[in-house]
């Protein structure tokens, strides 16, 4: 399991005929620069960011119902998941990351191997 981890934490694949290998990503869009930050960003550790900036009181009922909603979402959307000619699993972000990546693709049995440890 702390093999997957360490994969899925430096995007490279896990398991199968290509692994150890960075994942194939997609870049249409300039890369950003890195100095540029988002002013509301609260932490950004080793790769995870985290935004705690949301917050609710107990009569607010419809805000807390809208936030546990959108913490118990799926990890990824099935609209934007789909499987490319050659039988690779393809991905499309919903926005692309800082480097312009707008796609990520995967070998079917690395996309299964990295559902459980988190996305990307």
């Amino acid at each position: 399991m702390d093999q997957l981890l360490g994969h899925s934490i430096t995007y490279r694949i896990a398991v199968g005929p290509q692994q150890g290998r960075k994942v194939f990503t997609l870049q249409t869009l300039p890369a950003c620069d890195p100095d540029e930050r988002l002013a509301d960003a609260v932490g950004n550790v080793s790769g995870f960011s985290l935004h705690a900036g949301v917050a609710t009181k107990t009569h607010q009922r419809e805000k807390l119902e809208r936030l546990c909603r959108y913490i118990t979402r799926p990890a990824i959307s099935e609209k934007r998941l789909s499987l490319t000619s050659n039988g690779k699993v393809r991905y499309e972000l919903k926005t692309p990351w800082r480097d312009g990546t707008t796609h990520v693709f995967f070998e079917p049995l690395d996309f299964i191997a990295r559902l459980p440890l988190g996305w990307p």
